[in-house]
């Protein structure tokens, strides 16, 4: 892709981005969630408010964005999470082929947070996910690709 095709990628995945994150607001109630857990092991993520789990998805990890160094690192190269884990995020290398930027294949990157989001939304597109989801940690952002999201009622 020239910089021109690789602009209006972004563009339509970060369109895309939106409309999936705005079903996942007005089904689920995305955005009013006082924490996040997760269970690597089973691959889900759970959305908790007052206490009690509302929503779980499957998740396959995008990446991590450090908010004070700037840097990206891809959700395969990060060894915080299982290897299954890791190997099923494996296929965002595939960014790397359709787009011919070097930094898709990289396991770290020097990214503005804008990026972050729109790395998520081409990530998402790639993997044809329900939408996604911004765990913070102190300084660091996980972004997680969401599958089979559904409420959960106690």
């Amino acid at each position: 892709m020239n910089d021109d095709e690789f602009q209006e990628f972004i563009d339509s995945c970060f369109e895309e981005l939106e409309e999936k994150q705005e079903r996942l607001i007005s089904e689920f109630g995305f955005g009013s969630f006082d924490k996040f857990q997760h269970d690597f092991e089973k691959e889900e993520i759970y959305l908790l408010k007052d206490g009690q789990v509302r929503v779980k998805a499957k998740l396959i990890p995008i990446g991590s964005f450090n908010t004070k160094s700037s840097t990206w690192m891809w959700g395969w190269a990060n060894e915080a999470f299982p290897a299954p884990l890791r190997k099923k995020a494996e296929k965002l290398k595939q960014l790397e082929a359709l787009t011919g930027f070097e930094m898709f294949g990289n396991e770290v990157a020097e990214i503005d947070p804008d990026m972050a989001w729109e790395i998520a939304g081409m990530a998402l597109n790639l993997l044809g996910s329900e939408g996604a989801y911004r765990g913070p940690a102190g300084s660091t952002q996980y972004f997680y690709a969401l599958e089979q999201v559904d409420n959960v009622y106690s």
